[in-house]
């Protein structure tokens, strides 16, 4: 398993994860002093580059937990595999990685927006993966003014990192309400964005990142105000205001006040996907083909982790929302989307933006 970095374009790049704890020495020393078991080689617990990157961070947090279902002294090791997109190791998890339920992996949303996008680098589909925990940060557009302009014969500009990047939803978020927009490439960092907001560079920018509170409030003292958040799945399968900003309306809100009926089809559908892929920080993932008792094994795990408090010091620092159990599954549901609305969604992208798969 290769652990060469692939090296491309900057996307959202988060902070390294610190854990509030050091693993337990049992924990650590479990690879070299357990018997054979119902996982004779052990386990891996594989993530997107880098090996002290963000989303290692949250594998070898949530790693302990995770292990807990699994029999006794289970051997395991940590691997990572290309950059921080996660299209590389996506990739080695779809055509590589035996579905035995040895190895989980750990991938960031941008794989997830990549392959909703059409990415020609991507061989593999989220289709076929199980989640068994999801974590979930807020994404919200802001303005430093209204979405009115566009009135006035002159399209928004929205800021955006790359044709792949988390604004994929503001975009179809926009195009849901009538209102014609251009990207304005160059800015993927939610500082940046607020201040190209602040200096009229731009006139909405998408952010999606951790720890949005602190995002929010320096985008207010600079006069820049959040339109709309996407919100929450709730289990009736409609959305609802993030718990984290309700104070933030939903899209399906902001449509109703100004008077545009969103009508329940592929575009609608294409939005929601795009935009909990924009929400989501990780997802830990299972081949689709494993065997049932071996997957109860880790959502037995998974379910121990809302216990610990050393895992709730951690979210509740970064904003970040874990999801296990049906939940989890739900929410990889509502990425995927369906057939139909992944088509339409890259259609859109192409015929109104001219965004073609890189």
């Amino acid at each position: 398993m290769s652990r060469t970095l692939l090296r491309r374009r900057a996307i959202l790049s988060l902070p390294a994860l610190a854990l509030p704890f050091a693993l337990p020495r049992d924990f650590a020393r479990a690879a070299t002093v357990a018997e054979p078991n119902g996982f004779p080689n052990g386990v891996t617990f594989v993530t997107s580059g880098p090996a002290h990157g963000y989303i290692a961070g949250w594998a070898k947090l949530l790693a302990p937990h995770l292990l807990s279902g699994l029999p006794e002294n289970v051997p395991f090791q940590f691997a990572d595999i290309g950059g921080p997109d996660g299209v590389t190791v996506s990739n080695a998890f779809g055509t590589r990685i035996a579905p035995d339920g040895a190895t989980m992996m750990f991938a960031p949303g941008a794989a997830f927006l990549a392959w909703l996008e059409g990415d020609s680098r991507v061989t593999y589909d989220p289709c076929h993966w199980i989640a068994t925990v999801t974590g979930m940060t807020p994404a919200v557009m802001l303005t430093s003014g209204t979405l009115d302009r566009a009135k006035t014969g002159h399209p928004l500009r929205l800021g955006a990192s790359n044709p792949i990047g988390p604004e994929l939803a503001g975009f179809l978020a926009l195009d849901l309400l009538g209102i014609p927009t251009v990207p304005a490439f160059g800015l993927s960092e939610p500082a940046s964005i607020v201040d190209a907001l602040r200096r009229g560079v731009i006139d909405v920018g998408f952010v999606s990142a951790p720890k949005m509170h602190d995002i929010l409030q320096a985008a207010a003292a600079v006069g820049v105000q959040p339109v709309f958040a996407t919100g929450v799945q709730t289990g009736d399968g409609m959305t609802a205001r993030d718990p984290q900003l309700p104070s933030v309306p939903t899209l399906i809100e902001l449509a109703a006040a100004r008077n545009v009926a969103l009508v329940p089809d592929d575009r609608l559908v294409s939005y929601q996907a795009a935009a909990t892929a924009a929400g989501l920080c990780f997802a830990a993932v299972l081949p689709d083909l494993v065997r049932p008792s071996t997957l109860a094994e880790w959502r037995r795990g998974a379910g121990e982790i809302g216990d610990s408090l050393s895992v709730s010091a951690v979210t509740t620092t970064q904003g970040v929302s874990l999801l296990t159990g049906p939940a989890a599954t739900d929410l990889l549901t509502q990425v995927t989307g369906s057939a139909p609305a992944v088509t339409k969604l890259r259609r859109t992208m192409m015929q109104r933006y001219g965004w073609k798969p890189i």
